[in-house]
Formats: structure tokens, C-alpha cells, sequence
């Protein structure tokens, strides 16, 4: 047993350092928590740009009326699909600030949300993205990932129009095509970025800013998942106690 132990240790220190490296820049495993500012963005969470809308897209953009962001009003005047307790969908909670954890395993990997408490996978296993979906579409996508260098490239397709892109309410139809770009850059940041195709709703397919995620310490104030769920029964009681009233004083002094 002494000897079977050695010369496994000898082997793992004989590994090259590159393929040593590759292994930790492969590693995404971890409860992670986005950083990255969007407050000084004209349209979009996603974007530092004004965003190429068709005019099919601006009429989309102006239909979806928000309770955050350059565009905010008070949500009862709004439209915004969670006020009814709908799944926020999968870009969106990407940037929410909650955090959410990665599951690496040899064939896909599993993303936890602690907000709504959902999930998606992303399968890593050699299958295509497929031409089309016998089912769907789908609140957080249907999504096919491969290593490119240190870079996970993901495709997600299948997505359900009825969620926004973000809070602010950007829109995208059920055949808007998503690239992601997840390189771990360093032993505590995660950075994503996305290429966005729609060719209904933008003239052009536009790329978002990077968004930059930090590793969570398992004994941090964000190192475990809670559960944060939006349940129909919670929210009418929260849009008659507060959100209605609200709107009932606003409309008194319009």
C-alpha cells in the first residue's frame, strides 16, 4: 500500500505544470456572486451601448415597462412579468446580485440559483446544439458547453420570451441565440461574457461587458445557498399591502 501511495504521488508531481494549470483554469465548482456595476448604462444591464433595436426591437423595449433602471416607474403602473410571480429566467438572474453556485461534473455542469431557487444545466458531454427543441421553450434556455482554451463557450437556445434579459427590461424572443464566454481568470474571479443573435429584434448581434464574478468562502454571509423563492401567495399579498397602495397615492396626486 506504502509503495501503490508513493508512486501515485510521484506521478501527480511529474505532471507537466501546463496541464497542471489547465486543470485549475478548468475548475468552476464554487458559490459565486456577481460584481460588476451597471449604473451608469443607458439601456441595458448587459450593455454600456445604446443596443441595435430593429424597429421591431425599440417597439418591444418601449412595450416592457420596468420598475428599475433609466426607464423606472412604480411597478404597479409597469408591466414587469415577476410582478405576478413569474420565474425571472436565466440572464436576469445572472445579474441579479444573489449568488449562485457551480456544479462541475465530467459531463455537464449544474448552475444553482439561490434566487427563485432554480436551476439549469449545461451540458458538456459532446451532444450539438440541437436544430430544434422537441419541447420548450424554456425559462432558463437549453444550453450546450465546450472548453475552448481556458474558456467555457456556451450556446444557449430555447429561451422563453416571456422574461426579460435583465431588470430593466430589455427584450429577446424564443429564437434569440446566446453565446457564453465563463474563463476563470484567477483563483477567486469568474468572468462572463455574452453574444447575443435576434436578428427579429436587433440589426446586428451585439456583445455584452464583461461581468465579473467572486468566489464566495464557505463561512461567508453568502457561502451557503438560502432560499429565496417567489411565491404566488407572498407576492399578492405584497402587491396589495404596498405595491397598490403606493400606485393608489400616486395616482391621488397625478
Amino acid at each position: 500500500m506504502r509503495r501503490l501511495t508513493t508512486f501515485i504521488l510521484c506521478t501527480c508531481l511529474a505532471l507537466p505544470t501546463t496541464l497542471l494549470a489547465q486543470d485549475t483554469q478548468h475548475a468552476l465548482s464554487g458559490v459565486w456572486l456577481v460584481r460588476s456595476s451597471t449604473s451608469n448604462f443607458p439601456q441595458s444591464q448587459w450593455s454600456s451601448k445604446a443596443l441595435p433595436f430593429t424597429p421591431a426591437g425599440q417597439a418591444a423595449f418601449d412595450n416592457n415597462k420596468p420598475g428599475k433602471g433609466p426607464r423606472e416607474q412604480m411597478p404597479a403602473f409597469g408591466n414587469d412579468p415577476l410582478g405576478q410571480a413569474n420565474p425571472p429566467g436565466l440572464y436576469r438572474t445572472l445579474v441579479y446580485g444573489r449568488p449562485m453556485e457551480l456544479v462541475q461534473l465530467p459531463d455537464r455542469v449544474i448552475q444553482l440559483f439561490e434566487w427563485g431557487k432554480h436551476w439549469r444545466t449545461i451540458w458538456t458531454d459532446g451532444r450539438a446544439v440541437p436544430d430544434a427543441l422537441v419541447a420548450g421553450p424554456y425559462w432558463y434556455g437549453y444550453s450546450v458547453g465546450a472548453w475552448q482554451g481556458n474558456t467555457l463557450v456556451v450556446k444557449t437556445v430555447g429561451l422563453d420570451s416571456r422574461a426579460w434579459l435583465d431588470e430593466w427590461g430589455t427584450p429577446f424572443t424564443d429564437l434569440t441565440e446566446v453565446e457564453e464566454r465563463w474563463t476563470r481568470a484567477d483563483d477567486t474571479t469568474l468572468t462572463l461574457q455574452l453574444t447575443l443573435s435576434d436578428p427579429d429584434l436587433y440589426a446586428q448581434p451585439w456583445t455584452s461587458e464583461v461581468k465579473t464574478f467572486k468566489v464566495q468562502a464557505p463561512t461567508s454571509l453568502n457561502g451557503e445557498l438560502m432560499e429565496q423563492i417567489f411565491a404566488p401567495i407572498d407576492e399578492i399579498e405584497f402587491n396589495e399591502r404596498v405595491r397598490d397602495r403606493a400606485a393608489s397615492g400616486a395616482g391621488a396626486t397625478r
